[in-house]
């Protein structure tokens, strides 16, 4: 297990009891089970995903592959405040699209708030070259394509509490959920507190769904979001 760092006694009282909560704490279940309804959580059907770049390939009612160096898609009509992703890493595409940094990365997560290309914030868990949660947010105001934002606006948050992980091998399933209460985005991996923090304002300037971001790895999936209606007790929109 990894090591809890950088945490205030207050702090870690908080991620521990957050943990506990029912809500939440479903990561040792199986993909599609009950547990994954909890906390107004529920299943996405592939179908229903607006994909805005690469492709997701449905192999089931809530689960997907993907195949593609880059995927972006949103839950259309869900909550930008909590989501879940469930997933089976299996190994590098066989095509590959560095970062506009330059940087390869691999790595799997949740878009929050997901207001348009150039306004959201990441939940991200890295595979390589380095591993672990990192929480970033991209905000351009007055600016909604990739066009108009390209690669600026990121900023890297910091926690104040986060978790080392160990490296994800191939064939390991893993899980992540994340959650905005208030201002404070609380992160679990696998079961565990990997992240806590408190979200700029800029971050509440924008609004918009959940979703999914992936890079340069391939990915068996399920994920599943939270909506006032319409998701909640069936699958999709």
């Amino acid at each position: 297990m990894g090591r809890l760092l950088n945490v205030p006694a207050a702090c870690a009282a908080g991620l521990l009891g957050w943990i506990a909560s029912p809500a939440l704490a479903a990561s040792d279940s199986a993909p599609g089970r009950a547990a994954g309804e909890q906390g107004g959580l529920a299943p996405i059907d592939p179908a229903t995903l607006h994909v805005e770049a690469g492709a997701v390939v449905p192999t089931g009612k809530t689960s997907f592959t993907i195949r593609d160096p880059g995927l972006r898609a949103v839950v259309p009509g869900s909550s930008g405040s909590s989501a879940r992703l469930a997933f089976v890493y299996r190994g590098p595409t066989r095509k590959e699209a560095p970062l506009a940094s330059g940087e390869l990365r691999r790595q799997i997560g949740l878009k929050l708030r997901s207001q348009d290309t150039c306004n959201i914030v990441y939940v991200m868990w890295h595979v390589a070259p380095d591993s672990g949660v990192h929480v970033q947010m991209k905000y351009n105001p007055g600016q909604k394509t990739h066009l108009d934002c390209l690669d600026r606006g990121y900023r890297t948050l910091p926690a104040g509490a986060h978790r080392d992980l160990p490296s994800i091998r191939s064939g390991e399933r893993h899980e992540l959920v994340a959650r905005i209460d208030g201002r404070t985005l609380r992160v679990l991996a696998d079961g565990q507190p990997a992240w806590q923090g408190e979200l700029p304002e800029q971050a509440f300037a924008f609004e918009g769904p959940v979703g999914i971001r992936s890079d340069n790895g391939e990915f068996d999936v399920e994920l599943w979001g939270a909506a006032p209606s319409g998701l909640r007790g069936k699958n999709g929109p």
